[in-house]
């Protein structure tokens, strides 16, 4: 007959809601443990408790606050996990070894990279009326849908970081006035944080990588001379649609050339200074986007290549279309990505003005 010896009662548990790794002073790890109590009173909200310990390895940190808690603590109800900038840029693998080893892990938790220290944004242990570990999730889970931040969790990242031709971007986390902020992204080299791209740039990445959300907003500055220059030259406007083609290209001396073509049909969502009911004007328009966004497009190819995060996988395309050139050039990926030429090309074409159009 079954039986339950592998049973493990929520009664006997105390479950973590997020965990946060940081670099201590004396070198060794320093991780927060955010634990969600429920109270046996329905009048009563869940409340945090935060723990923090040391310990040379993940598992003894753990240990460590399973000693100064009552119960079992657990981590199959994790939500997030953060690292600290200091601790990021030592290989994060051996901290995240604990998670794939333990079959009960949480392996839909998001990750994602703070400003300072990790516990310094678990430490506030509310925003508003919400607990920070889910604060954190959902805020997150908000700017994946806005193109802001990548769709990462512990289980997606894991054949990536096993992969020598591609890297992994995680979200870049910021705390700001008692609340967080999350615009921008985090990008690493084997396994070690290497840079920060902005928020414009962010969102630049993840279409060049071909993964646009539900909405993908941005706002320039129009420096088209019809009329005098004011405070309304400023547009916003919605990527409805991008289709993405890349190309890698062997050239003479084995140079690598990368060409990115890019497609977007956008929606006007603010333009003050309108007259978009003029082709003269909407044709001023597509050119002047097409080439802001371009522009934009290199310069953050260029940051991606300074911070040696092969973001796009082109080592990976190199493996499997040019198998000879990557040969000679995987010894050395790091200097050799850095000379990969990028020809992005983005055509903007505007569909949709508005109503009032």
């Amino acid at each position: 007959m079954t039986g339950c010896w592998d049973q493990d009662l929520l009664k006997n548990a105390r479950l973590i809601d997020g965990e946060g790794f940081d670099l201590a002073p004396n070198g060794k790890l320093q991780s927060t443990f955010v634990i969600r109590d429920v109270p046996a009173s329905e009048q009563q909200g869940p409340k945090n408790d935060i723990i923090f310990t040391e310990g040379n390895t993940t598992r003894e940190a753990r240990d460590h606050a399973d000693d100064q808690i009552s119960r079992h603590l657990r981590a199959y109800k994790n939500r997030i996990i953060l690292i600290g900038e200091e601790m990021a840029k030592q290989d994060i693998y051996p901290i995240l070894d604990i998670f794939y080893r333990d079959p009960k892990s949480a392996l839909n938790a998001r990750m994602g990279v703070t400003k300072g220290k990790a516990a310094d944004i678990f430490s506030l242990k509310k925003v508003g009326n919400v607990l920070i570990a889910e604060e954190i999730d959902e805020l997150i889970k908000s700017k994946e849908e806005t193109t802001t931040v990548p769709k990462v969790t512990i289980e997606k990242i894991y054949p990536i970081m096993m992969d020598p031709g591609e890297d992994f971007v995680l979200p870049y986390l910021v705390e700001k006035g008692g609340r967080v902020d999350v615009s921008s992204i985090a990008m690493f080299h084997n396994h070690q944080f290497t840079g920060v791209l902005s928020p414009d740039e962010s969102i630049m990445y993840l279409l060049l990588k071909d993964q646009k959300g539900k909405v993908t907003r941005f706002t320039r500055k129009i420096n088209i001379r019809n009329g005098h220059q004011n405070n309304y030259d400023f547009m916003t406007f919605n990527v409805d649609k991008s289709e993405q083609k890349m190309k890698v290209l062997i050239q003479s001396g084995n140079q690598t050339t990368v060409k990115l073509d890019l497609k977007w049909k956008v929606n006007i969502i603010e333009y003050p200074k309108d007259r978009l009911n003029e082709k003269k004007m909407v044709t001023q328009l597509n050119q002047y986007l097409s080439k802001e966004m371009t522009d934009l497009a290199k310069d953050t190819l260029k940051i991606m290549q300074k911070a040696r995060c092969d973001g796009l996988g082109i080592g990976r395309q190199l493996m499997a279309f040019h198998p000879r050139i990557w040969k000679t050039q995987k010894e050395d990926w790091d200097s050799n990505y850095q000379k990969v030429n990028f020809a992005p090309v983005i055509q903007v074409e505007i569909t949709k003005k508005g109503i009032i159009n």
